[in-house]
């Protein structure tokens, strides 16, 4: 009996040895499987995401630059193409060289090299109407930099630029009150410009910019020129023909220049010339002590393209939609550096 009950009760602490030696082991292996599993399905999540990031697509983007002619135009054009880099995008750019037909012709050349989007930059937009029937036919997005005038009923994504009219009456005003401040109420002013849409624009709105804060502007004579050299021409002319200038209005940075060039070969001081475009060389003239360069307006062209090549990859990616047209701002570049629109409405 001693026996029996000796086994009976090793039987009885082995059966619970076993039962509560199952309990303790299986919790620790239902621990670890799970979090296998779960780091297993992490990597399945991450995988097709990083496959399907938009910024991993390359584009190819069609850059038609009405010209290179002018800085203000090359540093628009190398800030696009910086954009389109960093995005790992290939960016096709051509320069028609102030010619609207071959600038048609670039455009329908870029179109059917298969582009995904067509950034466009030009003096005549309007004349380029076959430009944006194809594109629509094609579903290619079309981007306008610092276009002003476009076909009626054109479909494009969005336009970027700088009101020609309102930015340069924001230099009318800092005029306007710089003449003022020197006793007068009324000039005697030249303009030089090359007769389109873009540079009436920027003429009328110097002088309604000096005639908002009160200065009378008689406008003797208006040269038309294409070309530095035509400006410089044309105001060796005035200079001959007119005893008294008080003002030059120059509509851009080549009329503006070739001005400054005529009156300092002539040894005449006796006016002040103020401009569009903002130029280096444009600055490097104000800032000369006693400068007849009285100030320019002052765009952002690197800024633009950064916008745009921002549109682009939000457009195409994201589906997302724009203002037809987005103002860029203007300032003014004087004796006093550069001026907001702000800072030159407080003076």
């Amino acid at each position: 009996m001693k026996l029996k009950k000796l086994l009976a009760l090793l039987l009885c602490l082995t059966t619970v040895a076993c039962v509560f030696g199952g309990c303790t082991a299986a919790p620790a292996a239902e621990t670890e499987e799970p979090a296998a599993t779960e780091d297993v399905a992490v990597a399945d999540t991450a995988a097709p995401a990083a496959e399907e990031s938009p910024a991993a697509e390359t584009l190819t983007i069609g850059l038609s630059m009405y010209t290179l002619e002018y800085p203000f135009y090359v540093t628009m054009c190398d800030a696009f193409e910086a954009a389109c880099k960093e995005r790992g995008w290939e960016c096709i750019t051509t320069n028609a060289s102030t010619d609207v037909s071959t600038q048609l012709n670039d455009c329908m050349d870029l179109i059917n090299k298969g582009i995904d989007a067509l950034v466009l930059t030009s003096w005549y937009g309007d004349s380029l109407a076959e430009v944006f029937d194809a594109c629509a036919s094609k579903n290619i997005p079309v981007f306008l930099m610092d276009t002003s005038t476009i076909p009626e009923g054109a479909t494009f994504v969005t336009r970027i630029g700088t009101v020609n009219h309102d930015a340069t009456f924001v230099g009318g005003v800092y005029a306007g009150k710089y003449f003022i401040a020197q006793g007068l109420t009324s000039v005697d002013a030249i303009a030089l410009d090359s007769g389109d849409e873009v540079s009436t624009d920027r003429k009328n709105g110097f002088i309604d910019g000096m005639t908002s804060v009160g200065l009378n502007v008689n406008v003797i004579n208006e040269y038309f020129s294409a070309s530095r050299e035509e400006s410089m021409a044309n105001m060796e002319d005035a200079l001959t023909t007119y005893a008294k200038i008080d003002l030059v209005i120059a509509t851009s940075a080549q009329h503006s220049l070739g001005a400054y060039s005529a009156c300092d070969g002539a040894k005449r001081t006796d006016m002040k010339i103020i401009s569009m475009d903002g130029e280096d060389e444009e600055k490097q003239m104000i800032d000369k002590e006693n400068s007849i360069f009285l100030l320019t307006v002052t765009q952002d062209p690197a800024g633009m393209s950064q916008t745009i090549a921002q549109n682009v990859a939000d457009y195409i990616f994201n589906k997302a939609t724009f203002e037809q047209f987005q103002s860029a701002p203007a300032g003014v570049y004087c004796a006093e550096g550069s001026l907001t629109a702000d800072q030159v409405n407080a003076k």
